[in-house]
């Protein structure tokens, strides 16, 4: 945990200095290289969606679902996250991902019934989102050591 809160603070100094001294090509390209080391988690969150849901659920929640990313290099809590959001019908992210799949029985809207495991398995987006952790903090590393070269050496 410490080398997450070591590289926090670290992209938050370089974030402010770069925004002092004016150089927005610079903090564009910090904000770049932590929007590029998602993208691959977001790929790997729909790659998730079957093997956790039952296949029907997953193809509808895989056409219906935005995943995006937020980048935040100002403030108290610089970083990147994934998001996740129901386009159209509402959905309840949380509750899927915690492997609870709420539904009308045979589109009886007044008899809803709850799956849970083993046909819906908590983690779907949770899950891969964790697991690309070390290795997105790996490049967000990288970059802010590139731009810092960058700044340093002009």
């Amino acid at each position: 945990m410490s080398g997450l809160v070591d590289a926090a603070t670290e992209l938050e100094a370089l974030a402010f200095r770069l925004r002092r001294a004016g150089d927005v090509e610079l903090l564009q390209a910090v904000t770049k290289a932590m929007r590029a080391g998602v993208v691959p988690v977001q790929a790997e969150i729909r790659a998730g969606l079957v093997p956790h849901l039952p296949n029907r659920y997953a193809a509808t929640l895989d056409a219906d679902v935005r995943i995006g990313t937020s980048v935040r290099t100002a403030g108290g809590d610089p970083g990147v996250s994934v998001t996740g959001t129901p386009a159209g019908k509402t959905r309840k992210l949380r509750d899927l991902d915690a492997g609870r799949l709420t539904h009308p029985l045979f589109g009886d809207r007044e008899h809803w019934y709850t799956q849970e495991e083993p046909s819906v398995r908590p983690g779907w987006f949770t899950g891969p989102a964790e697991a690309a952790g070390p290795r997105v903090r790996a490049g967000i590393e990288r970059a802010l050591a590139d731009v810092a070269d960058k700044a340093a050496n002009g």
